[in-house]
């Protein structure tokens, strides 16, 4: 009978860590993000998200990417998935998924990880690569170079804090 019991609870426990349905499902949450990433849905995304994300970055920084992704990329046309890790911890079971995504005006590699399992997969990561959208940030985003970083004679007239190398 304690065999039984046995076998019965190792069932139910391996069933709730299925690593492909857990695949499954985490590629559907990043289908539901790219969904709201194009459609402007920012506040559903951060609404969703899991407590690490929300406790790592203020909502108006995670908006600001989202929005500077949408701005310089444009929509998502085409993700496909290039690496998928799974890891349980004390800290709970973690899903990441590799994307190669494809936008309207370029393209990326987007790394997204999940917390959780099934209905309570929750996004506490993200992070997008692209050289894409950061040629279009410096482009049109960023200010002119500071005459400090230049090294021009303006920047030498101006205080500066000297560090002296530590004595051996």
């Amino acid at each position: 009978m304690l065999k039984w019991i046995a076998m019965v609870l190792a069932g139910v426990l391996l069933a709730g860590c299925n690593p492909v349905q857990q695949a499954k499902d985490a590629r559907a949450q990043v289908d539901l993000f790219h969904k709201r990433l194009n459609a402007g849905e920012d506040q559903a995304i951060w609404t969703n998200a899991g407590e690490q994300l929300r406790k790592a970055t203020s909502r108006e920084d995670f908006v600001r990417l989202l929005g500077t992704v949408r701005k310089s990329l444009g929509p998502v046309e085409e993700t496909s998935q290039t690496n998928v890790n799974m890891n349980t911890s004390p800290q709970g079971s973690f899903t990441t998924l590799q994307m190669e995504t494809h936008f309207e005006r370029g393209r990326g590699v987007e790394t997204f990880v999940f917390s959780g399992s099934g209905d309570s997969l929750r996004l506490v990561g993200y992070n997008i690569n692209s050289p894409d959208m950061m040629a279009d940030v410096f482009e049109n985003y960023a200010d002119e170079p500071s005459a400090e970083a230049t090294g021009s004679a303006e920047a030498n007239d101006s205080p500066a804090i000297r560090i002296a190398p530590a004595e051996q």
